[in-house]
């Protein structure tokens, strides 16, 4: 479907909503208070083409650290991948583009253990996660599989006890229905409780990468709307109050085919284009990864970015951009 956005030639702003673990009765109106912006929202020149919104983002998922909790082969590999995220926090930084971190609960109850004063003397005694949002710019939102007993407020409760809680943000999730896999985002409609923090409740709504398993079958999709329900995914529904953010694909390429597109006309001039894609763990971790990572994707992303064509963000942020600049109008490109 395609959804003729408002013209709006207006400055691109950036608020961000934080909402706590805490019951949220209505964490879309949230989005509307000011904040620091996570990304790079620059205006554009007068008259130039709306640039897409691109969230460059890491999902650690819930084997990682490998081990039981509490065992030295655990905690070896909690610090090895605390080093690469560093690292690729720097990385990122170096280039002055926003990075997001979705960790699973394994690695937020590992961090709970292992960052006593040693461990964090190297990060200016502030836990890795605080140090990573504090000093090196990383946003930080939950993400689940929800097995192992815990499910997305879990992961939300648990930034919380470290220090970084706040986010909305639904950070994956399986859309279709007709899978056996589906997980329900229409649940986040109301607050919803932890499973292995029950005192805890939380409401995501903001649906990001809607996946298939091991990503066979992703939707081909680019831009901001509210799904009307679980069997009417890409249909916006002015009154939903949860908002989907459309993942596109081909990571740098198919950011490239988007201006392309914008550049022909194929869509609307200042309809909200969006593309996003995981930075895995697999990949940073590999002989050289991190440098093929700053080679093939931050520095052709900034490069886009100096130009004028891309906005690199996180999805709190580009909601907000949504809302404040866009009317919070649907727009949804399906080849």
């Amino acid at each position: 479907m395609r959804a003729s956005p408002l013209l709006a030639n207006a400055l691109i702003s950036a608020v961000a909503a934080l909402a706590g673990c805490g019951q949220v009765d209505d964490p879309a109106a949230a989005h509307d208070a000011p904040a620091e912006p996570g990304g790079d929202a620059g205006a554009p020149d007068a008259g130039a083409l709306a640039p897409v919104y691109v969230v460059l983002f890491t999902h650690i998922e819930d084997s990682t650290p490998a081990g039981p909790l509490g065992t030295e082969p655990n905690r070896a590999g909690y610090l090895a991948m605390r080093r690469t995220l560093l690292d690729m926090a720097a990385r990122a930084q170096a280039h002055d583009l926003t990075w997001v971190l979705q960790p699973d609960w394994k690695l937020l109850e590992a961090a709970l253990l292992y960052e006593d004063a040693a461990t964090t003397a190297s990060t200016g005694g502030k836990n890795v996660l605080r140090y990573l949002r504090e000093d090196l710019g990383v946003v930080i939102d939950p993400h689940s599989h929800e097995n192992g007993g815990y499910n997305y407020t879990d992961v939300a409760h648990l930034l919380e006890q470290l220090g970084v809680g706040g986010s909305t943000v639904i950070g994956g999730h399986i859309w279709d229905p007709a899978l056996p896999e589906f997980q329900g985002w229409d649940r986040f409609r109301a607050p919803v409780t932890g499973q292995r923090y029950p005192e805890a409740s939380w409401r995501g709504d903001i649906l990001i990468g809607a996946g298939t398993p091991n990503h066979v079958n992703d939707p081909l999709v680019s831009g901001v709307w509210r799904p009307q329900d679980r069997d009417h995914y890409f249909v916006d529904d002015p009154a939903g109050n949860i908002v989907a953010l459309g993942a596109w694909h081909d990571q740098v390429a198919g950011v490239d085919e988007l201006v392309a597109l914008r550049a022909a006309g194929d869509v609307p001039p200042d309809a909200m284009l969006t593309a996003s894609w995981n930075l895995q763990p697999a990949t940073l971790t590999a002989p050289g990864g991190l440098d093929d990572v700053e080679a093939t994707v931050l520095a052709p992303i900034a490069a886009m970015r100096d130009a004028g064509t891309v906005v690199a963000t996180d999805f709190t942020s580009l909601v907000a951009t949504w809302r404040s600049a866009h009317g919070a109008t649907a727009y949804v490109h399906q080849p």
